[in-house]
């Protein structure tokens, strides 16, 4: 009874601390991104002013919600006549990793897909804001790099475990 006693509490300053870190987390999310170049010609993005130098406002717009009709469809079907054990070959499964250039994280789930040997198509959030906020739509409004998208498995960062589980989902037809 007594360690029942002491875990109560520890779960409620879990959960409040979750609660506020999502509630900060969205609310810390910016519709403006502010561009400029070193004095080198680089280009950075960022949703923090720089310190020194002039920087483009870039306002976000709000994306409509997506319909489900022009969603893409994922066969979930079994297959007919066939054995249940059959799985779709890992070339088949198409997976979007969302990256920038800079990250080590990105580039080692590059690696990791590509030894799965899946169809991979990398977008860099910093070259397109298309892209961008299409990442932010899928993601929920975090903003981390990678983000992968297994046929609808949405992947928050690096996790090898995560992303061969989602390519095994999808292969089971």
């Amino acid at each position: 009874m007594h360690e029942i006693k002491g875990y109560f509490p520890k779960l409620l300053i879990f959960i409040l601390f979750q609660f506020l870190f999502a509630s900060v987390s969205s609310a810390a999310f910016a519709d403006e991104v502010y561009k400029w170049r070193d004095k080198n010609g680089n280009v950075f993005f960022s949703d923090v002013p720089p310190a020194l130098g002039d920087a483009e406002v870039i306002t976000l717009k709000e994306e409509p919600a997506s319909n489900p009709a022009t969603r893409p469809k994922v066969n979930s079907a079994k297959p007919k006549g066939g054995s249940t054990d059959e799985k779709r070959p890992y070339g088949s499964i198409k997976v979007i990793m969302y990256k920038t250039s800079w990250c080590d994280y990105c580039r080692k789930a590059r690696e990791y897909l590509q030894s799965l040997s899946v169809d991979l198509v990398e977008y860099d959030i910093e070259r397109d804001r298309s892209v961008r906020a299409e990442m932010l739509r899928k993601s929920g409004g975090a903003r981390g790099v990678p983000l992968v998208d297994v046929e609808g498995i949405i992947i928050h960062g690096y996790s090898p475990g995560q992303m061969k589980s989602a390519v095994e989902r999808r292969r089971s037809f």
